[in-house]
Formats: structure tokens, C-alpha cells, sequence
């Protein structure tokens, strides 16, 4: 069976003083950048996994509207493989999934799984989408899109 994935970066976050890292919430131009994006995704994925840091679980409730938000405190801090062993745990529960987290490794993903250079940097709500074959097979990227392009 087909599999689907999208890799995205949290929105633009806020940096209130003295709150740390983990906290720290979006920024006002993130509704507008996810409003694009929400867009540009229409009616898929199925399901949003998202890191636990809240600008990344606000960016999730921004973009996945009724659809089911799992959080995955693993993403917050995870390396390129520990990123990918959630993608393939999550892939059995459903077959078109986005996953929301952080750079550097969303930007390591996204050229890793495309097997070349796309970019030097996913900017804030950019999106990569994969597609599959099925388990096993080997990720293709199917589209690359940031909000500036969608402006």
C-alpha cells in the first residue's frame, strides 16, 4: 500500500523573554503561513504527529483542523534516525501522516530521504512531501513548498 509522509518545520516562533526554549509559542506570522500551508495540503494527511515543544503543537493545531494530533515528545530533541524510527512506528497506524518538528533535522530529512540536495535550510512551515511504494521501499519527494511561495 502507497505511503505518504510530509516533514515540516514548526512556525515562526515568538522569543518571550525568560521563556525557555520548550515554550516558547508561535509568533502572529505563523497564522498566516499556516493558513497557506493549510491550503497547499488540502484535505490530507490523516493524521499530524507533532514534537512536543508548543510552537511546534500550535503549528500542528493550525494545519490540522478536525483530523488527529498525536505528540511525540521524541521529536523535540531527535537525530535524523530517531526521527525516522517515529515515522515508521506512526506508519502503522496510518499511511498519510505529517510530522512537525524542528531544524536541524527536519532539513537533514528532507535531503536525506530525497538522496540529494534540496536545500540548506527548510525555512519556518516549510513542507516536504514523500511518497512510497510501500514499507521498504525507498522515499521519493513528490513536492517542496515554503509559505513564501504560496504568499
Amino acid at each position: 500500500m502507497a505511503q505518504r509522509i510530509w516533514l515540516i518545520r514548526h512556525g515562526k516562533s515568538a522569543r518571550p523573554f525568560g521563556v525557555v526554549d520548550h515554550q516558547r509559542p508561535l509568533s502572529a506570522r505563523a497564522n498566516t503561513d499556516a493558513a497557506a500551508i493549510r491550503g497547499w495540503l488540502a484535505d490530507a494527511p490523516q493524521l499530524f504527529v507533532s514534537s512536543s515543544a508548543k510552537r511546534a503543537t500550535e503549528t500542528a493545531a493550525l494545519l490540522a483542523g478536525e483530523r488527529r494530533i498525536v505528540l511525540c515528545p521524541a521529536l523535540y530533541h531527535a537525530s535524523a534516525g530517531e526521527f525516522l524510527a517515529v515515522v515508521d512506528d506512526m506508519l502503522g497506524q496510518a499511511n498519510d501522516i505529517a510530522f512537525i518538528g524542528h531544524n536541524p533535522t527536519t532539513t537533514q530529512l528532507v535531503n536525506d530521504l530525497a538522496q540529494r540536495h534540496v536545500t540548506d535550510n527548510v525555512p519556518t512551515l516549510g513542507v516536504a512531501a514523500f511518497e512510497r511504494g510501500g514499507a521498504g521501499q525507498a522515499w521519493a519527494l513528490a513536492a517542496y513548498v515554503a509559505p513564501k511561495q504560496l504568499r
